[in-house]
This record gives structure tokens, C-alpha cells and sequence, in this order.
């Protein structure tokens, strides 16, 4: 009867382990995920900044992207 009750808790035991790896591995995965959302995001708004930048105090920044438009 001791050797069921031990069996029946390590089972229980080493299924509470692996639960709890398989979720750490999903989170992990999620953070991955929000990092490359948040470097594409970060990207998107500096490549924003630096136009903003250049139309603002370059001249010839207009003309050079209207001519990259065209083509």
C-alpha cells in the first residue's frame, strides 16, 4: 500500500514538474515574441524621427525622396 501511495505521488509529482516547464517554455516563447514586436516597433519610429528630422533642417532631403518615390 506504501509503494501505490509513493508511485501515485511521484507520478503526480513529475507531472506537476513537466507542467510547469512546458509553461515556462510558452512564456518564454511570448517574451521572444513581444521583444521583436517591440524592436520593430522601436525601429519603425526612429526610421519616422530621422525623416522628420531631415525634412525639417535638409533641403535637398525633399527632393532626394521624391526622387526615390519615382523609381
Amino acid at each position: 500500500m506504501k509503494k501505490i501511495f509513493k508511485f501515485v505521488l511521484l507520478a503526480l509529482g513529475l507531472r506537476y514538474v513537466l507542467r510547469l516547464m512546458d509553461e515556462n517554455v510558452d512564456i518564454k516563447i511570448q517574451i521572444k515574441k513581444l521583444r521583436n514586436e517591440l524592436a520593430n516597433l522601436e525601429t519603425d519610429d526612429l526610421e519616422n524621427k530621422l525623416k522628420d528630422f531631415f525634412k525639417k533642417y535638409d533641403p535637398k532631403f525633399k527632393d532626394q525622396e521624391e526622387n526615390q518615390e519615382d523609381f
